[in-house]
């Protein structure tokens, strides 16, 4: 293949490294889930950084397949053999059926906000990495590569320092203008974090840490590799900014992520670094004077680091369910609390109170205001009023100091009366490890512990891409009445292992770790022993570091379409490079063995010769 052929099938990777990750741009649509009681009804949304990335990728992956049988069949190509993508054709196959077999297929085909990893990007992530590994098959292809990795990174960076420093683009009005279609001023748009916080164009500062755990090895590795000092400046300005970028977005997972990575580093690479340690040191130090301005200047990482493994000291939730059946079932620091209303034909409203045993509980009626006080200590504080919602007779609960609204509905069990104006069934949630998780690793923690008991209906297929939000229990009321997020939706599990495993399935998890255990076993036997006397092995260790930081950060971080297809890349080339460097490495075996080999006839011959000559000379005499 001639090297225009080779950088035209290159161009779909360089789109996805270079100019994806920089789309922003305004779409109107419902959400969908106006269908929830749990939503609020009107359900029009904006989004800026998600669709159009999901779109992009869609598109060009399905430009890669198109580019794949193209050259399969017009110019009769076999595809590279490896069995390495096995278990990922396993993920695909495992992720397309649980989304058709879905209860909510709508939002797996067309995705869910603040999200949009649809079924079709999802099988796009496969698509790429495979075509990474049949097209990039030789040094210049990974040199083009990550030259323009190079070039998207450092337009990542000039955002992003621009933010740190407290100019964001999207608060300009150009940017604002561009972004909203000429509609910023009218839309009351605000985009940013607070002033100095960097988000580059990934959408949110946590993926901000999962595109630097891909990019700052990889920055490293090329450093190392090029060897004019040109070169190696720009990288060091380049890792200086990587890091001033992380810092400022406050992120904390990127640090735990490094630290590990840090410690790999050290174990495979420790002879190399001693040797190496006049460039090591120097670089080290000024990445720990960086890391001290900042801080010193910025407490928010250290504030946000400490929250990351302490939870604050909040005492138990005084009421742990509610249960809204033929009563109403309130318990409270482990007593129960049960209340009914019945209304006569005249209007009349008839109360029951009582406890878990069904004996009355005493109290004190004020006839004017229809309110019972509860005379009992068991339940401190409490009343119950008949109340008038939206020209619906209801009950008022007042309960810990929080009012509780309740409704008798046509199937004659209770309904609770919403921040969003709806009538709802409350669902005490099941959760694990709570005293370990609730709370912990700035409330992800909270989100595992009812994420985990998802996974008994995930056994051989998942709810389908994209589903989460539309799975979890966003109606656990009680919960979220103590947790002050009565309004908010949690639409992802914070945890790249948990999305896999919930909505493609735990089969389709394995699948995943496999792939990657493999890459990285692979890599480690190649890298831990090489000699690196060529850019291949150098780059194929930067990387086995960008993807493991990767993978290590992703217990913290979900997949994103704003970082995935980098990783997904990365992972592609990697096999690729690995399989060059083996080819490498058994040619230079083969060499030296076929050298070895003619030293030693060399040696041998001139010997063998002498004793025939003088065997003949002997036998004329």
């Amino acid at each position: 293949m001639n090297k225009k052929k080779s950088t035209f099938y290159l161009v779909p990777l360089i789109l996805l490294l270079t100019i994806v990750p920089l789309i922003v741009y305004m779409y109107g649509f419902h959400t969908g889930l106006a269908q929830f009681d749990w939503n609020p009804p009107n359900d029009e949304n904006l989004d800026f950084f998600l669709y159009y990335k999901s779109a992009a990728i869609t598109v060009i992956a399905a430009a890669m397949c198109i580019l794949l049988a193209y050259r399969y069949k017009v110019q009769k190509k076999e595809f590279r053999f490896c069995y390495e993508f096995i278990p990922v054709l396993i993920y695909a196959g495992l992720t397309f059926l649980s989304s058709v077999f879905s209860e909510y297929r709508y939002f797996s085909f067309h995705g869910a906000s603040e999200v949009f990893e649809t079924l079709w990007v999802i099988l796009g992530y496969c698509v790429i990495a495979f075509y990474a590994y049949e097209f990039v098959c030789t040094f210049e292809d990974v040199d083009c590569v990550m030259k323009w990795l190079t070039i998207g990174l450092g337009v990542m960076l000039a955002l992003g320092v621009a933010q740190a420093a407290g100019y964001d683009f999207f608060t300009s009005k150009i940017g604002r203008d561009l972004i909203s279609q000429g509609r910023a001023d009218e839309l009351g748009l605000d985009l940013t974090f607070e002033k100095g916080r960097v988000f580059l164009s990934v959408y949110n500062p946590n993926y901000v840490a999962s595109y630097f755990a891909l990019m700052i090895p990889m920055e490293i590795a090329l450093m190392i590799k090029n060897k004019q000092w040109i070169y190696r400046i720009i990288y060091a300005v380049m890792l200086v900014a990587s890091l001033v970028c992380l810092l400022a977005s406050g992120n904390r997972s990127g640090i735990v992520a490094f630290a590990v990575t840090g410690i790999l580093v050290i174990v495979l690479f420790y002879k190399k670094i001693l040797k190496a340690w006049k460039f090591v040191l120097p670089g080290v130090v000024a990445a720990g004077i960086v890391c001290a301005v900042f801080i010193s200047k910025n407490d928010l990482i250290i504030e946000k680091f400490i929250r990351l493994f302490s939870a604050s000291d909040v005492p138990d939730d005084a009421i742990t369910k509610i249960v809204t059946e033929e009563d109403i079932a309130i318990t409270y620091h482990g007593e129960e609390f049960h209340a009914a209303y019945e209304v006569t034909e005249e209007g009349v409203i008839n109360m029951s109170l009582y406890d878990g045993q069904g004996q009355n509980i005493n109290n004190t009626l004020d006839e004017a205001n229809y309110l019972y006080t509860v005379q009992d200590e068991r339940f401190p504080g409490f009343t119950v009023q008949a109340v008038n919602l939206n020209e619906e007779i209801a009950i008022g609960i007042t309960a810990d100091n929080i009012a509780w609204y309740f409704k008798r509905g046509d199937d004659n069990t209770y309904y609770y009366y919403n921040v969003f104006g709806r009538w709802d069934k409350i669902n005490n949630a099941p959760r694990v490890a709570t005293k370990f998780l609730e709370k912990k690793f700035e409330e992800r923690g909270t989100i595992w512990s009812k994420t985990i008991p998802m996974l008994k209906n995930c056994i051989f297929f998942g709810t389908g891409a994209d589903t989460y939000t539309v799975t979890y229990p966003q109606d656990d009321y009680v919960n979220k009445v103590y947790d002050g997020s009565t309004t908010a939706l949690d639409v992802k599990p914070h945890c790249f292992y948990l999305q896999v495993a919930t909505q493609s399935g735990i089969p389709a998890l394995i699948a995943v770790l496999v792939f990657y255990i493999w890459y990285f076993i692979t890599s480690l036997k190649l890298y831990a022993k090489a000699a690196y006397q060529n850019s291949l092995e150098i780059v194929g260790a930067g990387l086995m570091c960008a993807t493991f930081t990767y993978m290590v950060i992703s217990f913290l971080n979900d997949s994103t379409v704003s970082v995935a297809p980098i990783f997904w890349i990365m992972m592609g080339v990697g096999v690729s490079v690995n399989e060059l460097v083996k080819k490498s490495a058994d040619a230079s075996l083969q060499d030296q063995g076929l050298k070895d080999s003619a030293q030693n006839k060399s040696t041998n011959r001139p010997v063998s010769g002498k004793g025939t000559k003088n065997t003949k000379k002997k036998a004329r005499k």
